[in-house]
């Protein structure tokens, strides 16, 4: 069969007509029969919970097709799933009028279950005249609630009679509805994990108010906590979102809100009003009078609120409180909230955010009560955070509350505050069974069964906060836990309501024991939300609050001049000259900030406060960029005596963007700059920057240097020059050269003199005299710790190999391949539930060989099936980027060669300096060359990487090294870095695939070594099997125009084509599918041989007959043609891209460039385009021609996507 052959049939679900009912599928000569399969599933709405081997197919006569010649001969295949396809879901009796509501009383949360027991994981009721589909499987769960093709949240039953108060809130409101798009986007960084930090001093302030009222309370005075937790939580709500006090915990005494009583009211008469006949709801009766009284109660009280807010000084301040955002947020088209959707948000913030962490909080203190050894646990955390409730615990306080986190999840799970989710059904599908549910149907997750179904939590009523260890968490779907539900449809103050809790249970712990001994307690089923019912606590006295076990976090660290040798990074005779001076120095607060994606600037950042430590400086502090205290002021108040402020800067770049964790750090130095009277913001402050990148993109260094000349535009004193790390190279030994020249410096500058005969770089050789990484092998006779050690893979696997096909022609002597996943279990990247655009990137985290697994472990005597464990306390002076700070919890160390341990990169001077150890004792001389070697200015170093340049070949040629201990090999390895690949394809061609085209790396050296990519090797050989991978968004950085009229120009070679196929895909989409007007689309595409490698021919001549494709310019540079490369077709055919580029037709804008490939083709391109300006009349002079494309970046028309 010829490789071009596609095969197109139509399928059908078994006794469905053809006609009606029949879909096409496409597939070509290299599909598999699983991917066949996998088209029937997404043609026909099979779920993706059922195993594509449940999936049956058959030719006319009923006859099994096994074999994919078979399915080819076919014109229409008949298709069955291993349960047999019915429309009947089964359900309990349904009477007239009333249905099986009967059948659900007295407790309809407990009814369900019955039903779940009886009848299955999915089951039909008909509630009072309505029609509902109810599961408590976490894989039926999955496909209900993510927001799909299939199900999306539509306001009905239950909600509908909240919405009578909640209006167009966001808890109320279905999700195709414009306003609830529109608020959800405003919204969320109101409730970004930075805004989040921010709220926690109010918290901790309204709970030392409430502290103090409870102490009014004697001991033997029986008092229902949740009242108190309720105005606790109300304050907290009203006072950190609106600036509102409602005066409830002024006393014992105080009286409730009249808000407080309303909204009470409106909420258990909702339930009621589920509950009636529609004519009952029309009846003039007291209850729906009070009813609409209340809601014109709550709806006054907020109007008031938005009303003193919009006529107070405060009324533009967006960054006051959750009210100041709603007022002022603004999206891109200028679009904000309407006061009445304010009043609705206002309302809905007011209901939901106090009342899940009110119920939470009160279960809490029930089952602490029960469960005394869990209560011990978390006092003796609170006692090691140094939380107490006399003073506001800090952020990172509050974040060493693990076990506390793990309690308020198991809390959550035995009593979710919202005991279902309801959703509706867009389109039919089949569902797990083999059960079809029609478009149109009621969908609910019985949200309290779920949590309650043995068969996903075992014993579910006993109450057992190590659930949640993340080894029990990763045997569970993550749709098993769904209190505040998921996706973009989940509880957008989930965090808030988390770190409310750690909050009021930290203090409140620390102060008061809340005595219970009574009987067991329920929750009232005629309450919306799972609240305890008469559930009265005594108050008493906390007297047997611990001691810390391991120093606070609060405490003030011991001063430097008595560390251990273990915290000197360098050699201790000029340690201790430096230090010896200190006594009669006053030296500056140090800061050291890190902007770190990969881990490298973090790591560097810690070796200089580490250093800063042991040469006697007092007052150091480590954190990312993020996380500077200017950040959270404002401002930088300068010292009045004394020495200033130093910080040091260690940050990454990516695409000439800040890394995540200096987004925000970002955003300040941006709008700063803009701000009059900047020049003074940092006066004073002395300041030094290390940029860590790679000198192959053309980005290199930008954000370190936007950094650098912002903090000496605000006025700071650059107290050393910038030092620049290159990736491509030896980055460590840039960073060690500039580490001590800057020591140097800055001792100087605080008048301490450097010894003249000892060297300031720190040698590789102080690792290895630091307290060894600890490890412990753990006994076959524990099964459970073998089980976690075998599922330990570093991630999981999320992502389903479908094709893997070669793009190449035989005789080429490379491999290009195409390579489509299924990656429906990925989280998507936008909002609204789509997975991925055109032009964003899929990280895959690689795995190591199998083979050079074995190797690496034999060559060093180690057994790969044997079961280890590192001890935390002793991986304080690892490296962040090393295997031991990787790996958590037991693992074997099979999993840990072929997961975690990056065995392709150069051997770290740490191992080389590991070797020269035991070297010493077998070969002097050569351990003598290892030591000279790993000092960062050795010249020699690069020499002797080029011939060792894997851990594999460093033990081939020296074999006499054959044991280590493997607590040196997880100091002294990397762990290894996930690898980001174009996605090849368009999202609304492919919702739920993802295609990648991957150049597998074969090097072939001089002396006829091989060696081969990790990434692009790993993924060349894995068959249709699952891989580990993520969604990364390129939308800042390499989009296509929002505009789809906008006429685009692509320039690539070789696999720098993957995002154009994808742009190309979209296009075509949007021009046929969606009858849009495109606009002209150029692809400048360079490849060796029109025979070899001119990878996607047929497709992109398909868009050229299509029309997608304006014109395709190829250049072949193996094939004697003048035309070698891209760049000489651009210049071959300039005048149609500086007419482009340069449109004056009204009709069609100017176009865009997009160029993606190897960073030496983009620089080629980008004087091609110079040259073009000169030529044109665009520029005169080259500083005018570079100017001419600042400008189109600017403008955001000219992006790169480009490697090293």
């Amino acid at each position: 069969m010829s490789e071009n052959t596609t095969t197109s049939l139509i399928v059908v679900l078994e006794g469905d007509d053809i006609e009606s009912s029949g879909q096409i599928i496409a597939f070509d000569y290299n599909a598999s029969l699983a991917t066949v399969r996998g088209l029937v599933a997404e043609k026909l709405a099979i779920s993706a919970a059922i195993p594509l081997d449940d999936i049956f197919l058959r030719n006319a006569s009923g006859n099994l097709l096994e074999g994919i010649d078979d399915i080819r001969r076919q014109q229409v295949v008949h298709v069955s799933l291993r349960h047999q396809i019915t429309d009947v879901i089964p359900g309990p009796r349904k009477l007239p009028f009333v249905g099986s509501v009967r059948e659900l009383l007295p407790n309809i949360s407990k009814g369900w279950m019955r039903m779940f027991d009886a009848y299955g994981p999915l089951v039909n009721i008909n509630f009072v005249g309505v029609e509902l589909y109810g599961t408590n499987d976490p894989a039926i769960a999955e496909l209900f609630v993510k927001e799909s093709e299939y199900f999306t949240k539509k306001i009905g039953f239950g909600l509908d009679e909240i919405k009578h108060f909640g209006g167009q809130g966001l808890f109320t409101t279905d999700s195709d509805d414009d306003d609830w798009k529109l608020a959800h986007k405003l919204l969320m960084p109101a409730f970004s994990p930075r805004a989040i930090k921010a709220y926690l001093h109010e918290m901790g302030a309204i709970t030392m108010e409430t502290i103090k009222t409870l102490e009014q309370y004697s001991p033997d005075e029986p008092v229902e906590i949740l009242d108190w937790t309720t105005r606790l939580t109300f304050e907290t709500i009203g006072r950190t979102g609106f600036g509102y006090d409602f005066g409830l915990l002024g006393s014992k005494d105080a009286q409730p809100h009249p808000f407080i009583d309303a909204m009470a009211y409106c909420l258990a008469h909702a339930v009621t009003r589920t509950k009636q006949m529609q004519f009952v709801k029309r009846l003039p009766l007291e209850q729906h009078k009070k009813f609409n009284r209340s809601i014109k109660l709550m709806n006054d009280i907020v109007d008031q609120v938005i009303k003193e807010r919009k006529e107070s000084p405060e009324a533009s301040d967006m960054n006051k409180d959750l009210l100041g955002f709603m007022l002022n947020a603004r999206d891109e088209h200028n679009l904000g909230l309407t006061d009445e959707n304010i009043r609705y948000q206002v309302v809905t913030f007011l209901i939901a955010g106090h009342d899940t962490t009110a119920n939470t909080l009160a279960w809490t203190l029930y089952e602490m009560a029960r469960n005394p050894e869990v209560e011990t646990k978390m006092l003796q955390e609170i006692a090691n955070a140094g939380i107490t409730h006399t003073d506001i615990p800090t952020y990172e306080q509050i974040s060493e509350l693990k076990y506390m986190h793990k309690v308020l999840k198991e809390t959550l799970r035995k009593y979710p505050p919202v005991r279902a989710l309801g959703k509706y059904c867009k389109k039919d599908c089949i569902l797990p069974g083999g059960y079809r549910l029609k478009a149109g149907s009621n969908a609910t997750v019985q949200v309290y069964a779920m949590h309650h179904n043995p068969k996903v939590y075992p014993d579910p009523e006993n109450y057992d906060p190590e659930r949640f260890n993340p080894e029990e968490e990763q045997k569970r779907s993550r749709f098993s836990w769904l209190p505040f539900s998921t996706g973009p449809r989940s509880c957008i103050g989930m965090a808030f309501a988390l770190q409310e809790a750690k909050v009021v249970l930290a203090m409140m712990l620390h102060r008061f024991k809340f005595f219970y001994n009574g009987p067991e307690i329920d929750f009232d089923p005629n309450l919306p939300t799972t609240k305890p019912n008469d559930f009265f606590v005594r108050i008493l006295p906390r007297t047997d609050f611990p001691q810390p076990t391991t120093e606070p976090t609060s405490a003030t660290k011991a001063p430097a001049s008595s560390a251990s040798k273990a915290d000197v990074p360098s050699p201790d005779g000029m340690v201790q000259h430096i230090v010896s001076q200190t006594t009669n120095v006053e030296l500056p607060s140090v800061t050291f900030l890190f902007g770190t994606q990969t881990g490298t600037a973090q790591d560097y950042a810690s070796q200089l406060a580490s250093q800063a430590r042991a040469f006697g400086f007092e007052q150091v502090k480590l954190c990312e960029m993020d996380q500077w205290d200017v950040l959270k002021t404002g401002k930088y108040e300068s010292k009045k005596t004394g020495p200033q402020d130093l910080v040091v800067i260690v940050t990454a770049t990516y695409n000439g963007l800040p890394p995540d964790s200096a987004e925000r750090f970002d955003k300040f130095i941006t709008t700063k700059v803009n701000e009059t009277g900047h020049e003074k913001l940092l006066h004073k402050l002395k300041y030094a920057v290390f940029g860590v990148g790679n000198k192959n993109w053309r980005t290199y260094q930008a954000f370190p240097r936007k950094v650098s000349n912002s903090f000496e535009e605000f006025g700071a004193e650059q107290l050393f020059l910038s030092g620049e790390g290159n990736a491509d190279k030896d980055i460590d030994a840039d960073f060690n050269e500039w580490c001590a020249h800057f020591w140097i410096t800055a001792l100087s500058q605080y008048g301490l003199s450097v010894p003249e005969n000892q060297s300031m770089v720190p040698s590789a050789s102080a690792s290895v005299e630091k307290e060894p990484v600890k490890v412990k092998f753990i006994g076959t006779n524990n099964e459970s710790k073998w089980k976690e050690a075998q599922a330990n893979k570093n991630g999981e696997y999320n992502a389903q190999v479908l094709v893997n096909k070669e793009l190449q022609q035989p005789g080429s002597g490379r491999s290009t391949r195409h390579i489509e996943l299924d990656i429906s279990s990925l989280t998507p990247l936008s909002e609204e539930g789509k997975l991925y655009e055109a032009g964003d990137h899929l990280e895959v985290m690689p795995e190591n060989d199998p083979k050079t697994v074995q190797a690496v472990a034999l060559n060093f005597g180690w057994v790969l099936d044997s079961v280890f464990e590192i001890d935390i306390e002793s991986t304080k002076d690892a490296s962040p980027r090393s295997l031991a700070a990787a790996i958590q919890g037991p693992c074997t160390v099979r999993n840990a060669l072929t997961y975690y341990a990056d065995l392709s990169s150069p051997p770290s001077r740490t191992m080389l300096s590991i070797f020269a150890e035991q070297l010493s004792k077998l070969s002097p001389e050569t351990a003598t060359i290892f030591r000279q070697l790993i000092m960062p200015d050795s010249a020699d170093y690069p020499v002797f990487i080029e011939k060792n340049r894997t851990l594999l070949e460093l033990q081939k040629n020296y074999p006499q090294v054959n044991q280590l201990e493997l607590g040196q090999f997880l100091s002294a390895v990397g762990v290894m870095q996930p690898r980001r690949y174009s996605i090849a394809s368009s999202s609304l061609s492919y919702p739920t695939r993802a295609h990648l085209t991957i150049g597998v790396v074969h090097d072939v050296l001089k002396d006829n070594r091989e060696f081969y990519g990790l990434a692009s090797s790993y993924l060349a050989r894995t068959p249709s099997t699952g891989i580990r991978a993520g969604l990364k968004s390129s939308k800042s950085t390499f989009s296509l125009p929002a505009d789809p009229s906008v006429p685009i120009i692509m320039i690539a070679a070789g696999t720098g084509l993957s995002p154009f196929r994808g742009f190309l895909q979209e296009r075509a989409y949007q021009k046929k599918e969606g009858g849009k007007n495109v606009g002209q689309g150029v692809l400048f595409f360079g490849c060796r041989r029109s025979d070899q490698d001119f990878i996607y021919a047929d497709e992109l001549n398909g868009y050229v007959d299509t029309g997608v494709l304006s014109s395709l310019h190829v250049a072949f540079s193996r094939q004697n043609e003048p035309v070698k490369y891209v760049q000489h077709q651009l210049l071959a055919n300039a005048m149609e891209v500086w007419t482009l580029l340069n449109s004056s037709d009204n009709d069609q804008p100017p176009a865009s460039v997009y160029v993606c490939g190897a960073g030496v083709m983009s620089r080629d391109v980008r004087r091609a385009f110079c040259n073009m300006a000169k030529s044109f009349g665009g520029a005169i002079t080259d500083q005018e021609a570079e100017e001419f494309i600042q400008k189109l970046l600017d403008e955001g028309r000219y992006f790169e996507d480009v490697w090293g």
